[in-house]
């Protein structure tokens, strides 16, 4: 699979120019999306112009940045500070309350007494890399096709930069505009911004239907009754599944789609559902015009699609296999069977906590979690085994965040830069190189000529 760098797929409510496919290089084909919702009334033949096109990507860039603008208001700091010290006190309080029924074993005590493996500590860290490396080895596979560049640090800071948005924003909304704004100003040309993380998000949903959707079969076969917390993630799963299943509908049945989104829409604002009706018709489409864009550059190289799936599914397998990791560190048996259950009920929890709109799952993720693991942890660590894992699926990922922010601003931008005007120069160098060449060889002709 194959783009440009100036015609890359354009992100929204857009379709760039594709470019031409043979094997190595492009394919022929170029498409248009449709124009923005509420006025999209145009087809992709009545979008003929680039400028059109570029105007839009101008315009989503535009958004993007507003609403990194609006994260960084004064108010939305303090919220975020709020959400923070929530997220701890329901840590608090879930120790509190287990001390007050001795549930919770000294930590002095379980090294002490040998249960403490630490031989693990390792293989978590490496696990924990490894969901990094795969994750930001997918956005460089991207931007390489597109630009050709070969900046693997630049998309693991994209990575991370995005993932501590996702984790102090409600509903991880602050991820993918931190992500477009972020690539933008490191160089990248504003299509491939736009585009990148779109594609990302499609497989992330494609990938995570598939994995939420084993768990749930398999947690309903093997595990009989349901309790609370597999309730709260069948609701979660049957969710994500309407809402992947209702965007793919509409993506392939655009007139009928709109007439569905508008009447299903105006009905949850009579019902006081939804305020703005315009506002949320436009965010819909909006989706749906970016599972379009990825998902008809990814149907033309499925086995490039597919080997995204996998890396996405890898990911995800080893994130849900690091709490298993955990229950051995606290001197748990190891055990295949007790894998896979661990597994299947961190998906669980997961699901569950997906539908709170707290950021990273606040307070629905540390009770689900001391619930449904009570009886599988070691006696007395299951408030560990519940504070390890936050920090290893949430704290990390904001300390890795702030890390890079610091980085960037004491000496990341800076070396940006200098290598921005590098590559001036060499860019001047090659035109003035090109020049001496054409030059000579229009002498070398007259001289010809002459002779």
């Amino acid at each position: 699979m194959c783009y440009t760098d100036k015609s890359m797929v354009k992100r929204s409510l857009l379709f760039n120019k594709l470019k031409r496919f043979k094997k190595g290089s492009c394919v022929k084909g170029q498409f248009f999306s449709d124009q923005h919702l509420l006025k999209n009334q145009l087809s992709f033949e009545d979008i003929t112009h680039e400028e059109n096109a570029e105007q839009e990507i101008a315009n989503q860039l535009g958004e993007a940045k507003q609403e990194i603008a609006k994260q960084k208001s004064k108010k939305k700091k303090i919220t975020s500070i709020l959400f923070f010290a929530l997220n701890i006190v329901v840590v608090a309080v879930i120790l509190i309350q287990q001390l007050s029924q001795g549930e919770v074993e000294p930590f002095s005590n379980i090294i002490a007494s040998g249960l403490f493996k630490w031989q693990y500590i390792p293989l978590i860290a490496v696990v924990f890399a490894a969901t990094v490396l795969l994750d930001s080895y997918r956005s460089y596979k991207l931007m390489r096709q597109a630009t050709k560049q070969k900046r693997f640090a630049l998309n693991y800071k994209m990575i991370a930069v995005g993932r501590y948005w996702d984790c102090i924003t409600p509903m991880s909304t602050g991820g993918e505009p931190s992500q477009v704004f972020y690539l933008h100003k490191n160089g990248v040309d504003a299509g491939t911004a736009l585009f990148i993380p779109v594609a990302r998000y499609v497989i992330f949903q494609i990938s995570w239907i598939i994995v939420s959707l084993f768990a749930t079969i398999y947690a309903s076969k093997v595990y009989g009754e349901a309790d609370l917390v597999s309730i709260v993630s069948y609701i979660g799963f049957g969710i994500n599944f309407i809402l992947m299943v209702g965007i793919w509908f509409l993506s392939v049945s655009k007139k009928l789609g709109k007439i569905l989104v508008a009447k299903t829409l105006k009905l949850l604002q009579k019902m006081r559902i939804i305020k703005n009706y315009e506002k949320q018709y436009e965010k819909v489409m909006k989706t749906v015009s970016n599972f379009q864009s990825a998902m008809t550059v990814y149907t033309k190289n499925l086995k490039e699609f597919i080997w995204f799936i996998f890396l996405q599914v890898l990911q995800l397998c080893l994130n849900f296999f690091m709490p298993y990791l955990i229950y051995l560190t606290l001197g748990g048996t190891p055990d295949a069977t007790m894998a896979v259950t661990i597994g299947v009920y961190t998906i669980l929890i997961d699901l569950a906590s997906g539908i709170t709109p707290l950021p990273g799952g606040t307070g629905m993720s540390e009770v689900s979690f001391t619930i449904v693991f009570a009886d599988i942890f070691p006696n007395g660590t299951v408030f560990w085994g519940l504070l390890f894992w936050r920090i290893m699926s949430y704290y990390v990922y904001i300390a890795q965040g702030l890390l890079v922010t610091s980085y960037d601003y004491i000496w990341g931008n800076k070396k940006y830069e200098w290598q921005k005007r590098k590559w001036e120069l060499e860019a001047e160098s090659n035109k003035f190189k090109l020049a001496q060449i054409r030059g000579y060889n229009k002498r070398s002709r007259s001289r010809k000529i002459k002779i």
